[in-house]
């Protein structure tokens, strides 16, 4: 499995589901995002009057009982949709050090709007990337059904760079609405995980899996061969989870960019028969490795996870197995996974090249496996 264009991993405390007032919704390396409460307001004023963080649209910044109506909007989206701008809390200090989440956009049928804002002494530190790519990663997985946008001033090259680095593509510009000069603004969308449909896996799909699957693998990725295989051996391999998939044995699940790409592809194998009727095995997850950084390797398998959770409802467990000295084992770790096994020096690459075969494992319902 390649996964190393998987960027910073997320903790996810909450799948979407009612929570009471003050629980944790996310939790990064550093912050934690949680429900907003009345008791906020003095952190919202202060961080959303701060005309230092609005150099790039001040007329946007909102007096204090704007603050307020907007402090009331967010407590109101919590509790009809379970879900939208949430505190963000300082890990070391406690301190409420910002506002970031998604929100429904009615006038954009329904999107989900990605929003960050910090405090200005935070800002250069990388929070906004590490926030980003967390939410957008929740969102493909837990909101299949909403697309995550963003609007960005396309002077404020470091918002456009959060932006991209958490895996949204600019497709177009558009008005601010909320900006009394109805100012352009860059226009992005974040990347879809969906799954292929039997009838859909044709010539023009397998051709593109192919080129990716070869292109992973002479990057080095860890995805069944070694670098230089060449495309008829790899092709053999493809084939096989393609027979799997018409066979109704398997799913497979594709990574596309807005504007069509396939980005990043991977299969769940299931229907194992007795006694692994619940359990479906993680196979050749892999990403672009052109499209290194941009939080790809991490919606990939959020998006993976989502989509067992919802389709293959008799599976209870998820598995997955991945070549040691990649380091994968953190990222997968922090994205819920438990190693369970180890075989140190197991597999074999060359004469020289041992790596240890490594076992993870992870329940659908992201509750602990013991």
């Amino acid at each position: 499995m390649d996964l190393r264009s998987a960027g910073s991993p997320v903790t996810v405390t909450g799948a979407g589901e009612p929570q009471a007032p003050g629980d944790v919704w996310l939790a990064t390396e550093r912050v934690v995002l949680r429900r907003p409460r009345e008791d906020d307001l003095d952190d919202y004023v202060r961080l959303h009057t701060d005309p230092r963080t609005y150099a790039h649209a001040p007329s946007s910044m909102p007096g204090p009982e704007r603050c307020r109506e907007r402090l009331e909007g967010d407590l109101t989206d919590w509790e009809h949709d379970h879900l939208g701008y949430a505190a963000v809390r300082d890990r070391a200090s406690g301190e409420v050090i910002g506002w970031a989440g998604l929100r429904h956009k009615d006038s954009d049928h329904g999107a989900l709007n990605l929003y960050y804002r910090l405090a200005h002494d935070r800002l250069g530190a990388g929070l906004g990337r590490e926030i980003s790519r967390a939410v957008v990663a929740w969102a493909v997985e837990h909101r299949p059904d909403s697309l995550v946008t963003a609007m960005v001033d396309g002077v404020n090259t470091a918002s456009l760079r959060t932006a991209t680095s958490a895996g949204l593509v600019q497709v177009g510009v558009r008005p601010m609405r909320d900006e009394p000069d109805g100012k352009p603004m860059a226009y992005l969308e974040a990347p879809r995980v969906d799954t292929v449909p039997r009838a859909d896996v044709d010539e023009e799909l397998r051709r593109d899996a192919l080129g990716l699957w070869v292109r992973v693998n002479d990057a080095g990725g860890s995805v069944g061969f070694l670098p230089g295989a060449s495309p008829h051996e790899v092709g053999a391999a493809l084939d096989r989870h393609l027979g799997e998939v018409q066979e109704g044995r398997s799913v497979l699940c594709v990574l596309r960019d807005p504007d069509g790409p396939v980005r990043g592809l991977g299969f769940w194998q299931h229907s194992l028969g007795f006694p692994y009727e619940h359990v479906a095995r993680l196979g050749r997850l892999m990403v672009d490795p052109a499209a290194q950084g941009r939080n790809l390797g991490r919606i990939l398998l959020g998006g993976m996870v989502g989509i067992a959770r919802r389709e293959l409802p008799e599976v209870e467990l998820l598995r997955l197995d991945y070549r040691g000295g990649l380091g994968l084992g953190a990222f997968y770790a922090k994205a819920g996974w438990s190693e369970v096994g180890r075989l140190p020096r197991g597999l074999r690459l060359t004469a020289t090249d041992y790596r240890d075969d490594v076992a993870m494992a992870r329940r659908v319902d992201g509750q602990p496996l013991g």
